[in-house]
């Protein structure tokens, strides 16, 4: 009898989410069918790295970052677009959306309001916008990784301290990011 109730519980979940997800309009954003916005150019994507969020408030005392590389980067000149691979599928689905405040083509409105909403935005559009302030790259646990540094508003909202992107071809991105400069 347990069992059926455990079994209730789990689709009455499922049942919940499907209903808000039609309410709010969210889909699923895939990152082999995204088509880049008209001027941006591809800089560095890499289907073998890791993405790390770290939390402000909960975070665990120490922690160690494995490399699983489940995530799939795509950094252009106006974005960074974080997709883990889904579950018994070959296609990576969009989570984040990173957007840094310093560059040439700040972001727009649009952007700037996501960011700023509950979860960055995830409910009506299927993915987290998060605006940046910068990105440094260093060894955090021996290993190599690009931190990036939320503004305030997009680390309160989402209980972000800093995000990593740990990965075995950040040598590749640096280089495309000086030779932008």
């Amino acid at each position: 009898m347990t069992i059926l109730w455990f079994f209730a519980a789990l689709l009455g979940m499922v049942l919940v989410a499907v209903v808000i997800n039609r309410l709010t309009g969210t889909r699923a954003v895939y990152l082999e069918t995204l088509a880049l916005e008209p001027g941006e150019t591809r800089l560095w994507q890499d289907s073998g790295a890791d993405f790390v969020p770290r939390p402000r408030i909960g975070s665990a005392v120490a922690l160690s970052f494995p490399r699983y590389r489940r995530h799939a980067i795509l950094w252009t000149d106006r974005r960074v677009i974080v997709a883990p691979k889904v579950l018994f599928s070959a296609k990576h689905m969009v989570s984040h959306q990173i957007l840094f405040t310093n560059q040439a083509a700040p972001p727009g409105a649009a952007a700037n309001e996501a960011a700023g909403e509950f979860f960055g935005g995830f409910y009506g559009r299927g993915f987290m916008t998060l605006l940046a302030v910068s990105r440094s790259f260093e060894r955090v646990n021996g290993k190599d990784c690009v931190r990036i540094q939320p503004t305030e508003d997009s680390a309160s909202a989402l209980n972000m301290q800093d995000a990593l992107i740990l990965s075995d071809g950040l040598g590749e991105l640096r280089k495309s990011l000086e030779e932008r400069r």
